[in-house]
């Protein structure tokens, strides 16, 4: 069965769907359904990697139109399934892991991966050894999830006095720029946010609050570095709590966290172009 055949099957359920009244209704069917067609031991197809990609890129393009709970729901029956073969269990775990986790692919989306993390760490299929990761993993994507409250943190101010995230006024938005002035991509993601007009306007109209933290080791580097950042930026110096304690965990450098006025999660781990979109929204 081919990959066109087996996306063919799946939309053949439109058919059964017309009586499905909304189009989120629609979608969590088709969810539901999509790998009816697929014998998980059936290994010539559930371990062929470019078949599995392929047909997991449309399932992942139904999960912005349905509810939590149905694209969970979904998850947790897919991951079930295919536990009868353990190398394409591991293959779904890797190519999520790809699509929906990694830094930089256009599906990144850690509420998506939540499930699939949820379901590998309670699989009976792995060892705890190779299950510790993934469980890292999904610690770090509970961590500061978006709609909840940021975690706070204390860090010291140019001027040397320390403050807390949740002192910083924000009417409207915070932009939390976690950067190390000895990182090149920072720099340039940093030239790029003060040179984007839309950010500018929002400074200016006081909609947005840009907040640099250097979580750089060194201190006499990020005091050479402030003349570098914007001076309608806030920038302060990590006192240890976020690195340290781990209170936001930093795969990549920099990171940005887009908040709101009362200092909760809009978007986690945010890239520049999604910002950028986001602002003007």
């Amino acid at each position: 069965m081919s990959s066109k055949i087996f996306l063919l099957l799946c939309l053949m359920f439109a058919a059964i769907l017309v009586p499905l009244r909304t189009p989120q209704e629609r979608a969590a069917y088709l969810l539901t359904h999509f790998w009816d067609s697929l014998n998980f031991a059936d290994t010539l197809h559930s371990r062929n990697s470019i078949f599995m990609e392929q047909n997991l890129i449309s399932y992942f393009s139904l999960f912005p139109h349905v509810q939590a709970e149905a694209r969970i729901m979904a998850v947790k029956s897919l991951m079930q399934r295919a536990e009868v073969d353990e190398t394409a269990y591991r293959l779904l775990a890797r190519l999520a892991e790809k699509h929906l986790y990694t830094f930089g692919s256009p599906m990144q989306n850690e509420e998506y991966f939540i499930p699939f993390l949820e379901e590998i760490v309670g699989t009976s299929l792995l060892d705890e050894t190779e299950k510790s990761r993934f469980r890292f993993l999904l610690s770090a994507a509970l961590k500061n999830r978006p709609g909840t409250m940021a975690t706070d943190f204390t860090y010291l101010t140019p001027n040397g006095e320390l403050q807390t995230l949740y002192t910083v006024p924000a009417t409207y938005r915070l932009l939390l720029l976690f950067y190390d002035p000895d990182c090149l991509h920072c720099r340039e993601i940093i030239t790029a946010l003060s040179t984007a007009s839309c950010l500018q306007q929002q400074i200016e109209s006081g909609q947005l609050t840009v907040l640099a933290i250097c979580v750089g080791e060194d201190r006499d580097l990020w005091n050479c570095s402030l003349k570098d950042l914007p001076t309608q930026w806030l920038t302060g110096f990590d006192m240890g709590c976020i690195c340290q304690e781990e209170r936001y965990l930093l795969p990549d450098m920099p990171m940005m966290y887009l908040l709101d006025g009362e200092k909760r999660v809009v978007k986690k781990e945010v890239s520049l172009h999604q910002l950028l979109l986001k602002i003007q929204e």
